[in-house]
């Protein structure tokens, strides 16, 4: 599953199926996606056995890094 902050074009979709295909060697990959506008901007991809492994690319992940870096943890993000 490909969660994204605005609908992904299909070319963006084929690279990211393309790169999921060489992470797990799975002959056939379908995508499902899901919008969410708490990412901020980039995108997330689940994959693997019932959604086991996750990739974060999204610019809340890395506002919270920042975040946690400065210790500013009590600051959250607008859901």
């Amino acid at each position: 599953m490909v969660t994204s902050v605005v609908k992904l074009e299909s070319q963006n979709l084929a690279q990211i199926a393309k790169q999921v295909q060489k992470l797990t060697g799975a002959k056939n990959v379908r995508i499902k996606t899901v919008l969410d506008p708490s990412l901020v901007a980039g995108f997330t991809v689940r994959y693997g056995n019932s959604g086991s492994k996750f990739i974060d690319m999204s610019v809340k992940k890395k506002l919270e890094e920042i975040a946690s870096q400065l210790d500013l943890g009590d600051i959250k993000l607008a859901a």
